[in-house]
């Protein structure tokens, strides 16, 4: 008959570790899960535009420049916010005010302006040579992209079933990895977009 003592469970020094960590972090874990829940709830509430939920990977769909047709990669998205611009089958006054309010949006920004780029998504019935000339010609610095009719619809229909965007177009925010996660009508005021863009940059540690 064996006369050695029983080990209890607690004398396992790796299992003490870790129900010690358990006492010391968990409360802490758990503040900060309550918190991003809060910061969640928050940005649903408060936000004027319409949250994605889930969000759309911008990679998920083929780009390319309008002016030359060369393959535009999403990586280039990557590490910035984005702010897009999903234009109409014609883009006429309406359009050009929401190009013209975009970059207005953008320099708002002061200091945080390099954290936020602008980006127009052609539609696939818009005249793309017109598109190309009015925004090289006044807005040389705002990429200017097309994406191929059924990937167009593909995606977008994903976000939002407004039929508006034929007529006047779409804005939407993209992050720092590429998600898609916030849309506005297109007659949204700006300055009701500048507030979700401060407060995105506020909150975030990337881009």
């Amino acid at each position: 008959m064996s006369t050695h003592p029983k080990t209890s469970g607690f004398k396992n020094p790796k299992l003490i570790l870790f129900l010690f960590f358990l006492v010391i972090a968990g409360p802490f874990l758990f503040a900060y899960m309550m918190l991003q829940k809060a910061e969640r709830h928050q940005m649903r509430t408060t936000n004027h535009g319409d949250l994605i939920t889930p969000p759309v990977n911008i990679s998920k769909v083929g780009l390319y420049n309008i002016g030359d047709k060369s393959a535009f990669k999403s990586e280039k998205l990557a590490g910035k916010w984005w702010l897009v611009y999903a234009s109409p089958a014609k883009c006429q006054q309406t359009c050009h005010e929401t190009i013209y309010n975009m970059r207005q949006i953008r320099t708002a920004l002061g200091k945080d302006a390099t954290r936020l780029e602008r980006l127009f998504v052609a539609h696939p019935e818009c005249p793309q040579s017109v598109c190309e000339t009015y925004l090289r010609e006044n807005y040389p610095d705002m990429p200017r992209v097309g994406i191929a009719p059924s990937e167009y619809e593909i995606l977008f229909n994903q976000i939002s079933n407004s039929a508006a965007r034929e007529m006047v177009g779409e804005v939407y925010i993209i992050d720092p990895k590429g998600n898609i996660m916030m849309h506005y009508d297109a007659d949204m005021e700006a300055k009701a977009i500048l507030s979700d863009i401060k407060r995105l940059l506020r909150a975030s540690k990337i881009g």
